[in-house]
């Protein structure tokens, strides 16, 4: 299970990477969730510190997407926090 602060690793095919075929590298900055209202459910998200990211300093995605992108091997986890 992926937790905060620790060190993953990206990369853009779905495939098992090494550490030098990674895109992208960074830490997980925290995992929340998120209240909808009106009896929608509660979204758990996931934000992410990208060394190499230009665009954001953090990013933040669905935790769902998270969990099946470690499950094809595109999002690894590379140290425990």
């Amino acid at each position: 299970m992926i937790k905060k602060g620790d060190l993953v690793g990206w990369a853009t095919y779905k495939s098992k990477p090494t550490p030098e075929e990674l895109d992208d590298f960074g830490v997980v900055v925290s995992i929340f969730s998120v209240e909808q209202g009106s009896g929608f459910p509660v979204i758990k998200r996931i934000s992410i510190a990208w060394r190499r990211d230009p665009d954001e300093a953090i990013d933040e995605y669905p935790f769902d997407w998270a969990e099946q992108e470690m499950e094809t091997g595109a999002l690894v986890i590379l140290s425990r926090s």
